[in-house]
């Protein structure tokens, strides 16, 4: 390049002695180091298959960085719908990955804060393991607590929206199951109980939409109702038929 800088003009610097074989050995030279990158960069996407979700600029500019919240910008991309992780500092001032937060803000609690110390493939695959962990114990719980000892609308505002989703499906899926039972039993009203049971459920879930409510808490309580108005279409239908 100095060469170039003292000598512009394009005859000399082409005609220049070795200059071919030169840029020969540095395009191999880059094409090397250029698979030696992709090859690093494959073998943390092995190790953490999310990666594989973001551009090499992106997945260079988290391993280039010691800081946790390094991952922050590309939670999106990695994880369907979760915009960030909340770090927090340890007891031994390690730092600690102890939330996942939705784009909407809702946030799900770790039942066990997981540290974001080491090689990030490591400890992500470790937080990856605590949020399923953690989302299929909050998912029982709120399973076993459904209707418990408050109201179904007011337990819905307990759990997250996806966890509520999933709770009041495993439920009708059996409280119609009971019913068939019932019927087979010789109850021949069960089925028209349970369809006066669930037109009650979507009245008192559209006045409780009528007072206020946080933005969240809205859409969560808009997207029960609508499930819930196609469960009675179909319940609808049992009876008639």
């Amino acid at each position: 390049m100095s060469e170039t800088v003292k000598e512009p003009g394009i005859n000399k610097c082409c005609q220049a002695s070795n200059r071919l074989t030169n840029l020969k050995n540095l395009s191999e030279g880059l094409e090397k180091c250029q698979k030696s990158l992709n090859d690093y960069l494959d073998s943390k996407r092995n190790a953490f298959p999310r990666f594989f979700f973001i551009s090499d600029d992106e997945l260079l500019s988290i391993l280039g960085s010691s800081d946790p919240e390094a991952v922050q910008e590309h939670m999106i991309k990695m994880f369907d719908n979760i915009a960030l992780l909340r770090f927090q500092v340890g007891n031994e001032n390690e730092t600690l990955a102890a939330a996942m937060i939705s784009a909407e803000g809702e946030v799900m609690e770790f039942r066990q804060a997981t540290p974001a110390e080491g090689r990030v493939e490591d400890w992500m695959t470790a937080v990856l393991a605590e949020m399923r962990k953690t989302n299929r114990l909050i998912t029982k719980e709120a399973i076993f607590r459904y209707c418990e000892t408050m109201s179904r609308n007011d337990w819905m505002l307990v759990f997250e929206g996806m966890v509520v989703l999933a709770a009041t499906q495993v439920w009708w899926t059996w409280e119609v199951e009971d019913v068939f039972q019932r019927v087979k039993k010789g109850d021949k009203q069960a089925m028209k109980n349970y369809a006066k049971k669930m037109h009650q459920q979507i009245d008192d879930l559209v006045t409780r939409i009528t007072k206020p409510l946080s933005k969240n808490d809205r859409k969560k309580y808009n997207t029960v109702l609508i499930i819930d108005v196609h469960a009675r279409d179909i319940v609808d239908t049992f009876v008639r038929d």
